[in-house]
């Protein structure tokens, strides 16, 4: 009982220093959109913080196109009225294909989070940075507990009146992919008949179908103000994350200084950059140090978006369900959550969510999970998600001591079962 206790008031204690630290970035740097000054200069203040307990630490620049990752959206909004504008004269198979053209879009830009239109958007530079604690003894295995420093871009629909969020994302989607049905049997109809035209005028049917889809082209249109130039001041998402980083390395750095160091188990601090720009920090990580990782056991204790305790869980799969996260490694980390007398649960994300860092680590082979804690009903998330308000005030100190504690209790008791294993 009094270890509990003891255990409690450091983690309430380190929650305090993460939360204080979060909001010295946030006043003194603003927004950090991936590639600005402002983002740059809070990496390298994480980077000072880390170097202060880790035994080595690294910045790494890495190129990007930081606007491809929502630019699919403004691409929808210019196709769907040229789109709809074949189908009246009677063109569907051009209509199909310019359609066609923006469904693949969304499809490899936002639901695989594939780089597609990169090309055709300006080049930044982000950075990322990480700090390191090697073991007493020979590593044996690796812990990445890493967070994401860049913020988001406002989303507009969250800011202003997110009870609408859904029906106007889902309208707009809905009326874009309908219209690519509907070329698409058409072409298909006037393949048939031997012709690439809609075969006769337009029947009733098709003619209510086409004033329909004319009558949606405000609601598509509006996607076009779905993002702002602004960014967020992204306290919760996710600078307390790499906050958290740097209270987990000064508490190792302590223990092995006071005598107790992890045994076998080498420790690595991150803070990725262009999370928001589809994780393309974390995948430039992951790219650069893949080798070194995998050449023992490796495991990712992602953290994103830590808002609420009482909405604490460890996502199972990533990137709209497109990639498997760790099972194995989510249950581990609910069962000492419960432990520890902590809500906790695992689930797969919801598809339309995104994606986070742990998928670019899950990806080359790395046992990964992200913890979150945030309810995903849209008018609760649009009350600070993506919007001005997400600032340090908006975050539950006890979900960061929560946090704390669930990260530093798996690192042990991995420590542990690894140095069992190879002892017994």
């Amino acid at each position: 009982m009094a270890k509990i206790r003891m255990e409690k008031l450091q983690a309430g204690k380190m929650a305090k220093e993460a939360l204080l630290l979060t909001k010295t970035l946030v006043e003194k740097h603003g927004p950090r959109l991936v590639g600005s000054e402002a983002c740059t200069k809070t990496a390298i203040d994480l980077q000072d913080e880390l170097s202060k307990h880790c035994d080595s630490t690294q910045a790494d620049r890495f190129p990007l196109n930081p606007g491809a990752f929502l630019g699919w959206i403004k691409l929808m909004v210019v196709l769907y009225p040229l789109a709809l504008a074949f189908l009246w004269f009677k063109l569907p198979l051009i209509s199909f294909l310019l359609s066609l053209a923006g469904v693949l879009t969304m499809v490899f830009e936002f639901f695989l989070y594939r780089e597609l239109l990169d090309p055709f958007f300006p080049a930044a530079t982000g950075v990322n940075v990480h700090g390191v604690i090697e073991p007493e003894k020979e590593v044996r295995q690796t812990v990445i507990f890493s967070g994401h420093h860049d913020s988001a871009r406002v989303f507009n629909f969250y800011a202003k009146n997110p009870k609408l969020y859904i029906f106007k994302v889902m309208g707009a989607l809905g009326s874009f992919l309908a219209l690519f049905i509907i070329a698409l049997g058409w072409t298909l109809l006037g393949l048939s008949s031997g012709t690439l035209f809609t075969p006769g005028l337009p029947s009733g049917v098709s003619l209510v179908m086409l004033l329909f889809f004319t009558l949606m082209i405000p609601v598509v249109a509006n996607l076009w103000f779905f993002a702002s130039n602004e960014g967020t001041p992204g306290a919760g998402d996710n600078l307390i994350s790499c906050a958290m980083a740097v209270q987990l390395s000064r508490y190792f750095s302590r223990n092995k200084d006071n005598g107790i160091p992890l045994l076998h188990t080498r420790l690595i601090f991150a803070s990725f950059d262009g999370e928001e720009a589809g994780l393309r920090g974390a995948r430039a990580f992951y790219a650069k140090y893949k080798d070194q990782l995998l050449t023992t056991p490796a495991w990712n204790f992602n953290v994103d978006c830590p808002y609420f305790a009482k909405d604490l869980f460890f996502l199972t799969s990533d990137i709209n369900g497109s990639v498997k996260l760790s099972q194995e490694m989510a249950t581990k980390c609910v069962t000492i959550a419960r432990s520890m007398g902590f809500e906790a649960k695992s689930q797969p994300i919801a598809f339309l969510t995104g994606g986070t860092d742990a998928a670019e680590a899950a990806k080359i082979g790395i046992h990964a999970v992200s913890l979150m804690a945030m309810p995903w009903e849209t008018n609760e998330v649009g009350a600070v998600y993506h919007t001005p308000r997400d600032l340090p005030e908006s975050i539950e100190p006890q979900v960061v001591e929560e946090t704390l504690s669930i990260a530093i209790r798996f690192i042990e008791q991995t420590d542990a079962a690894a140095t069992q294993t190879h002892s017994a």
